[in-house]
């Protein structure tokens, strides 16, 4: 596959890589727009493509615009193409949004979708050649990695027996995952955050009613969204240099008596700019004592999905228990699952299915992609300062072995957490894409990110 003219290429059609090519669109950029994913229709990715209904976004409607421009944007999409009598404080399916998505790259002209895997990116000079699954190449003046989330860690202790026959679930998201479960057997789901709280509601949907068990490390379950009066500012200043004065700082704005949703939602703008002020030494302590406690209170529950499954627990269908997963074994046709919790007792519990909810796996070395292992192997890619996701500078230049950063080669979305804390929300992804349209149109790029970030954080 020849080159044509000047030609972006984007590696992946999830929400990440469609507004990337949608912004691009707008800008007018005169090179080829080629997005390529495998997948049948652009804008989904693994969050949107969800059949169910009752899987709702995490934030309300008036705040889910993908025009930062126009903040009414989707509300007034849904009033139009979904329901007439949408409010801004309704938190509408995941599927519509999705849908969304898709309306807005149907006005985007230019953008081919080219219906392929990428298992390679090499540098060719001043061009990248991809490679495709089917052995075809594939030359691009610039290359932007949109590659989504993917499926979990892999976790101890899981034997070949028990994937097998099925009764431990890797992912999920797949169909299989919530096939040939009789409606009152007991599931038990490894994990407790959002995922957990999708794959609750799927099984409910597909008709089961059993007990169903949540075991993680922490036991608590994400909290729920609920209306409050916004803060005019952020609660934090100049930025800390220790996770734990950032954690300080955000008690004293709570035992001051503003609400603490209030208190955490300020930070929304300014925590990659605080996550980035800290040592290296710093965000590894955060990562490793306050990252569930602030995904606990960040990442919040639809509070209509709050409470039901309030109600649910209350009933002791559903429970919620704190241990670390030592083993998952087949037994008896169903799965046995070794625990151990923070006292250090061990308890085996049994489920005729137990489904892994855990988070993606950032470790990218680990996630099976061709593509990556081929970037990683020659350099052309790096793991971040803290070993996971892709090190890119602050607008997405990935960075290689030698320590520079491309002006070839970006990275936007989730694996961008290799630098950043927060970039797999609408908001974070919404401004990368943006970001990254202004980069490769302007083809600016060092002077661009100091106009965004400053120069203190442009690398």
């Amino acid at each position: 596959m020849g080159k044509h003219e000047r030609t972006i290429a984007i590696v992946g059609g999830g929400i990440s890589g469609s507004l990337t090519a949608y912004y691009l669109s707008r800008k007018g950029t005169s090179a080829r727009l080629v997005v390529i994913d495998p997948a049948p229709r652009l804008g989904l990715g693994l969050a949107y493509s969800t059949p169910s209904l009752k899987h709702l976004l995490n934030v309300p409607a008036g705040k889910m615009t993908l025009l930062p421009e126009d903040p009414n944007h989707f509300l007034r999409w849904l009033r139009e193409h979904h329901d007439p009598t949408a409010r801004a404080d309704e938190f509408m399916p995941r599927a519509v949004f999705g849908r969304y998505m898709q309306s807005l790259l149907e006005t985007a002209p230019g953008i081919e979708h080219l219906r392929e895997l990428a298992t390679d990116c090499r540098l060719d000079g001043q061009e990248a050649v991809l490679t495709l699954a089917g052995g075809a190449e594939m030359r691009a003046d610039r290359v932007v990695l949109a590659l989504g989330n993917f499926l979990p860690a892999r976790l101890p202790g899981v034997s070949q027996a028990a994937e097998e026959q099925g009764v431990y679930c890797h992912s999920a998201w797949e169909k299989r995952t919530y096939e040939g479960i009789d409606a009152d057997a007991e599931v038990l789901l490894i994990g407790s955050g959002l995922t957990a709280v999708d794959v609750w509601i799927r099984l409910r949907e597909v008709g089961h009613w059993g007990a169903i068990r949540m075991v993680s490390r922490h036991g608590k379950l994400p909290e729920s969204q609920a209306p409050y009066t916004e803060l005019a500012g952020c609660v934090i200043g100049e930025p800390p240099e220790r996770a734990r004065e950032l954690l300080r700082a955000v008690h004293r704005a709570i035992a001051s008596g503003l609400e603490w949703r209030a208190v955490v939602d300020s930070l929304r703008e300014r925590t990659n700019e605080l996550w980035l002020a800290l040592p290296e030494q710093e965000q590894r302590r955060f990562k490793r004592h306050l990252q569930r406690r602030w995904e606990v209170v960040r990442h919040r529950m639809a509070p209509k999905v709050a409470e039901r499954l309030g109600r649910e627990i209350a009933a002791h269908t559903v429970q919620v228990v704190q241990g670390s997963v030592l083993a998952v074994e087949a037994a008896g046709g169903g799965a046995e699952v070794r625990t151990r919790n923070r006292e250090g007792a061990e308890r085996v519990w049994k489920a005729c299915r137990a489904i892994n909810c855990t988070g993606p796996e950032m470790n990218y070395a680990r996630v099976g992609s061709l593509l990556l292992n081929h970037m990683l192997e020659r350099g052309d890619a790096v793991a971040g300062p803290l070993g996971y996701g892709l090190w890119s500078d602050a607008c997405g230049g990935l960075r290689n072995r030698r320590g520079e950063y491309s002006r070839i080669l970006f990275n936007v979305g989730p694996g961008r957490q290799g630098v950043l804390l927060e970039s797999i929300a609408v908001p974070e992804l919404r401004q990368q894409a943006a970001q990254m349209a202004r980069v490769l149109v302007r083809e600016t790029k060092d002077d661009l990110c100091a106009e965004i970030v400053g120069p203190e954080l442009a690398a």
